[in-house]
């Protein structure tokens, strides 16, 4: 008993000492006047005051540091390094006529007859059905798709492209285009991917494979990774040639105005779209208006979306992108949100009519293309998608990429030649000037820039910011550093430990070999 109260009493003694010398010694603001013994008990209440206010404000400021942190994880700013046009794709671009069928393929038909009741639903596409029309006959049994028909009696590529040239070489347009099934019917598109890219597995695509005759190599791309180290001499999709006209894309399109059947907009011409290489596109909702008997020039910027490495290290949630790999699609090879929207409108009208529309991929392996009876089930679930009414859980995991491109353009037209006088040679010097103006368009594609800079998405408050902020607030309220922590630990554990435990372990160690002693004789 009498061991243990010494014990004590020692425990006491040195705690109350090495408390004392710790506050002498320590360099945190303050404390050493708590242990000098010179001045007044109120003087140590002022310096004690003085300490506590210190740790409440910076606790204070800390915790906004950490909100700010918390809060605000990223900072988007402009990429310091330019691009050049050199080192991506020139725009994938879709072409669409606006007429939905030509007149001469469907002039057989009757109005009453299966194929006339899929061309009143094709030419008032996104409507809703008139319920006569529904309680026809041919409507309840007609299993005709609309991907099909298309196919058949619309406007094939050969024919809309009158003449093609990139980089100022005129080259065979059906090396460049192949036809794609978009919302507004068949069209045709250039430097996309090829779809063995473009699409996983052995699912149905919406653009159509294609074989080249100018033994120019199909290349995987997309955003993040950018094009292989080691590039074919000829391969697709291509980067532009440089700026200007003659370095960009020209297109002579014949519209055969005299073959229309209907159009998807109040008059004649074309819709042209421009996506990336790794998207296909909507066009109803977005195309850009190409007029007949112009000339139009669409001059070309780019809008780059990009990531730093240490962005990667937060939570999808907090960044709000994702980086390639992250999130897998059913159907597109490469994430873009535009391509993850995609399968979620999919998703969507599949649960509303258990089919999917022509123009969209199918998800699934039982899933069968909407035909003619299904109609009104999906116009009625698309308006509900372009309203946000339906899959908004779906769409709400749609996050951006974090590597993304895109385009916009500024468009200048100019009337057509209407009189006899000297122009440029081209395919146009065959062809009457009545013919040309009401049929016929002329569109350059072009960059404007040769570099463009992108929107560079960082860490806003790293770790090594945070550390920083919090050890300036630290340093100027309490003179705290690296070594506050070292002199804490040297006198919460390691001085104790040598200079009071181990002594008394041995002490007690040669007491008990005494007493053992003691006891043997």
């Amino acid at each position: 008993m009498a061991n243990t109260q010494e014990t004590k009493k020692i425990v006491k003694t040195y705690c109350r000492g090495n408390v004392k010398k710790f506050l002498k010694e320590t360099t945190l603001h303050g404390l050493k006047y708590l242990a000098d013994d010179s001045i007044t008990i109120w003087e140590k209440s002022f310096f004690l005051c003085a300490f506590l206010a210190a740790i409440i404000v910076t606790a204070n400021l800390i915790a906004n540091v950490y909100a700010k942190w918390i809060s605000t994880p990223v900072i988007i700013g402009i990429s310091p390094h330019p691009t050049s046009i050199l080192s991506t794709p020139f725009p994938a671009i879709t072409v669409c006529n606006m007429n939905q069928v030509m007149a001469s393929r469907v002039a057989n038909y009757t109005t009453d007859s299966s194929e006339g009741v899929l061309l009143k639903l094709l030419c008032n596409m996104g409507s809703i059905i008139n319920e006569e029309l529904m309680e026809s006959p041919n409507f309840k049994s007609n299993n005709l798709t609309f991907s099909t028909f298309l196919h058949e009696h619309a406007q094939p590529c050969s024919r809309m492209l009158l003449s093609c040239s990139i980089g100022s070489s005129v080259q065979n347009c059906s090396d460049l285009f192949h036809e794609i099934m978009t919302d507004e019917g068949l069209c045709c598109v250039f430097n996309v991917l090829h779809p063995d890219f473009l699409f996983k597995g052995n699912t149905n695509k919406i653009i159509s494979d294609y074989e080249r005759a100018d033994n120019v190599i199909p290349i995987d791309w997309n955003p993040e990774s950018g094009y292989p180290k080691i590039l074919p001499k000829n391969y697709y999709p291509r980067a532009a040639s440089g700026t200007g006209v003659s370095m960009g894309l020209t297109l002579i399109l014949d519209a055969e105005i005299d073959n229309y059947y209907c159009s998807t907009t109040n008059g004649p011409g074309f819709k042209i779209g421009m996506h990336n290489a790794i998207e296909a596109t909507t066009i109803r909702e977005t195309a850009l208006i190409l007029p007949l008997g112009f000339e139009t020039r669409l001059r070309i910027d780019v809008i780059s979306t990009e990531a730093t490495a240490t962005v990667r290290n937060l939570r999808s949630n907090d960044r709000q992108c994702l980086f390639n790999g992250e999130e897998n699609l059913l159907y597109f090879a490469h994430y873009s949100r535009r391509n993850c929207e995609s399968e979620c409108q999919v998703k969507y009208i599949y649960e509303q009519c258990k089919c999917v529309p022509f123009n969209l991929p199918l998800l699934f392996e039982n899933a069968t293309i909407c035909n003619v009876q299904q109609t009104n089930c999906t116009s009625l679930a698309e308006n509900k998608w372009m309203k946000g009414d339906g899959g908004s859980s779906c769409r709400k995991c749609c996050l951006p990429a974090c590597f993304d491109l895109s385009y916009k353009a500024d468009a200048t037209s100019t009337p057509l030649r209407a009189y006899n006088y000297l122009t440029p040679p081209s395919i146009l010097k065959n062809m009457s000037m009545e013919y040309i103006n009401k049929n016929v368009a002329v569109v350059h594609f072009f960059y404007r820039e040769s570099v463009f800079h992108g929107d560079l998405k960082n860490v806003y408050v790293g770790f090594t910011e945070f550390l920083s902020n919090t050890g300036g607030i630290m340093g100027l309220f309490m003179g705290f550093s690296f070594i506050s922590v070292a002199e804490v630990i040297y006198f919460a554990f390691m001085r104790p430990i040598f200079e009071l435990i181990l002594p008394l372990r041995r002490k007690r160690m040669i007491q008990r070999r005494a007493n053992s002693m003691l006891g043997l004789r």
